[in-house]
């Protein structure tokens, strides 16, 4: 298949792929495939994915996560016996005999060319270093114990249904691996900033240490620019053994958003098709959400308890932000509960209400995103202030500073009049009565002065 061909079919996929489709539906020839977000290491798509399947020379992935942990990139070394006597098919003289480069060109040969001497001379020389000898020989020793190294490094990562023995992938029945597994690794593999920029060579030209210049070619010929380049596409790996058939580990990027896929026992060029049905899949249908932002204002209750004068209402807000990595039918159907403490709960039927004292920052419920049944994750709801608890002492004070507060206002000129008026009824009432009592004491004493002339 020519190259216009094959970005014809692929640019076609891409558009053709539908949204929400089933991952069952994706028409790939791989025996087992994955397709993973690499920050969350989420599914978004599995065939086979936990099937053990041989991984050819996708191993070296593991490799050069051994060698960048034991070797400086500066190191040199020189090629020794461990590049000779290579199983057929294998030979690719990088590094021959004798010739000296420094760790970073080894890997680059590692991982652009894919030179399995190069594995060879790696996996010797971090075993020589880590052993403190430099007797050690590579198929009588040093092959088992960076081996052991790498089911190590693997069983680190999590990736626990794998066994190595080899550091280029040559078959065994004891080196296998899985999809899943296989992405554990790419994941681990793109976070080393030296090797993810490695990886993403589709040329590279340099000289070894006697200045003899190399030239070598990316076999990954999805990497832009190539026979059957991919935009996305950031590197990574190839394999092919007969028993494993056609493999490759892709990187990719886009809006945002970088998917680790795999592909293991298909065919050429089915391999490149079902990675860009994969990652097609994966950027039709996915992306990251800011579902919830720190400070967000999520409800206002009702508060029972609170000191009077305060505001009978409470704001309560995220504690933190939240993004989620969701399909278009997962964020479409996402869904807010909120549960609030029992603690603090007062019982009504039809409002939410807290009891007081609540403390500024107080965490008071939480709050779940459901997506399909799904909780999509959960977080906490703080109080946006204090709410103090109602008391004698603070309904005394309440009521003496609304007295002086508002004695000398206009609000007050109403209480001043009612007063004033009770003041004069007051006083009109005392005239009264002392006017009514003088007349009587006036009356009695005419009464009595009457009397007496009588006599």
């Amino acid at each position: 298949m020519n190259k216009k061909k094959f970005l014809f079919i692929l640019t076609i996929a891409f558009l053709l792929t539908p949204l929400h489709t089933n991952a069952n539906e994706l028409p790939l020839q791989a025996g087992a495939a994955v397709l993973v977000e690499h920050s969350t290491g989420l599914i978004l798509y599995a065939h086979n994915a936990h099937q053990p399947m041989f991984p050819a020379s996708t191993t070296k992935m593991l490799t050069a996560l051994v060698v960048v942990e034991h070797l400086s990139l500066d190191t040199v070394i020189i090629a020794g016996e461990e590049v000779r006597n290579m199983p057929s098919g294998f030979t690719t003289n990088i590094p021959t005999y004798g010739e000296a480069m420094t760790v970073r060109m080894l890997l680059t040969g590692l991982l652009v060319p894919s030179a399995n001497e190069a594995g060879r001379v790696l996996a010797l020389e971090v075993v020589r270093t880590t052993e403190g000898r430099r007797d050690i020989p590579y198929m009588t020793e040093a092959k088992a114990r960076f081996a052991s190294l790498m089911n190590e490094k693997a069983r680190s990562l999590g990736a626990t249904s794998s066994n190595f023995n080899n550091p280029y992938g040559f078959h065994s029945d004891m080196h296998y691996t899985t999809a899943h597994d296989l992405a554990i690794i790419a994941r681990a593999f793109m976070d080393n900033p030296i090797l993810a920029e490695i990886v993403k060579l589709r040329e590279f030209s340099g000289a070894n240490q006697a200045g003899h210049m190399h030239s070598w070619t990316n076999t990954n010929l999805m990497l832009p620019g190539a026979p059957f380049g991919h935009p996305y596409i950031l590197g990574l790996r190839t394999g092919y053994t007969t028993p494993a058939g056609r493999c490759f580990v892709g990187a990719a990027y886009h809006n945002g958003m970088k998917l680790i896929s795999v592909v293991l026992h298909s065919g050429d060029p089915a391999r490149w098709l079902d990675t860009g049905m994969l990652i097609n899949y994966g950027f039709n249908n996915y992306g990251f959400r800011e579902v919830l932002s720190e400070g967000q204002l999520m409800d206002t209750v009702a508060i029972d308890n609170h000191r009077r004068g305060d505001s009978d209402t409470l704001e309560v807000f995220s504690k933190q932000a939240q993004t989620a990595l969701l399909s278009h039918e997962e964020y479409a159907n996402l869904r807010r509960e909120t549960t609030f403490d029992p603690l603090l709960l007062v019982e009504r039927e039809y409002e939410t209400v807290l009891r007081a004292p609540i403390e500024e920052g107080e965490t008071v419920g939480t709050v779940q995103y459901i997506s399909n049944g799904e909780v999509i994750f959960t977080s906490s709801l703080v109080a946006s202030r204090e709410v103090l608890e109602r008391t004698f002492d603070s309904d005394m004070d309440y009521f003496i500073a609304m007295f002086f507060g508002n004695i000398f206002t206009k609000r007050a000129l109403p209480y001043w009049f009612a007063v004033i008026g009770v003041l004069f009824g007051l006083m009109w009432m005392f005239f009264a009565v002392t006017i009514s009592r003088r007349a009587r004491r006036i009356e009695r004493w005419n009464s009595a002065q009457a009397r007496q002339r009588r006599r």
